[in-house]
């Protein structure tokens, strides 16, 4: 699966994201893997804390350095969607909003992050969409974090340029 290009709008002082997106699965095995730990561990990162409408959730890189990122589940409307407060190490609060919904050929899946404040979203977005791809054609694999950096690094300079465009 090749992603399209997210589109990119200047946002208050930072930027919106959106991704929209079909993936070839139904519509609870999609919310499983973008809401179940042991699901998420497989194609993202390591997730702990409570992953429930209000609780609070840590995100950890894979070499167990530590959470990178932390949030509070703001709305979760099961299987249809949900909200959180998205807080990267050493940035202001953004907000993710993903929404799912059965279409032709698979379930759509959109993903909107509100707030940022760096084009590397675009491209991490990206590469972890694509993982989440590879995730649900493959589910018993393990997240490739080498490969997912590799394809970081590919689409930073074309993201980075469209954010210079805006």
């Amino acid at each position: 699966m090749t992603l399209g290009s997210p589109l990119i709008q200047r946002h208050g002082d930072g930027y919106r994201l959106v991704y929209d997106e079909v993936y070839a699965t139904d519509l609870d095995d999609l919310w499983a893997a973008v809401t179940q730990r042991d699901r998420l561990a497989r194609w993202m990162a390591d997730y702990s804390g409570d992953l429930a409408l209000g609780g609070r959730w840590e995100v950890a890189d894979g070499d167990g350095e530590g959470a990178w990122g932390s949030g509070t589940i703001a709305a979760c409307d099961p299987p249809r969607g949900f909200t959180t407060v998205w807080q990267a190490v050493g940035e202001e609060p953004t907000e993710l909003v993903v929404r799912l919904e059965t279409v032709d050929g698979g379930t759509r899946l959109v993903l909107e992050h509100t707030g940022i404040r760096s084009s590397s979203y675009a491209a991490g977005w990206r590469a972890y969409l694509e993982a989440l791809d590879a995730h649900l054609r493959t589910p018993g694999a393990d997240r490739d974090g080498e490969g997912w950096q590799r394809r970081y690094e590919d689409l930073a300079p074309g993201c980075e340029a469209r954010f210079a465009e805006l």
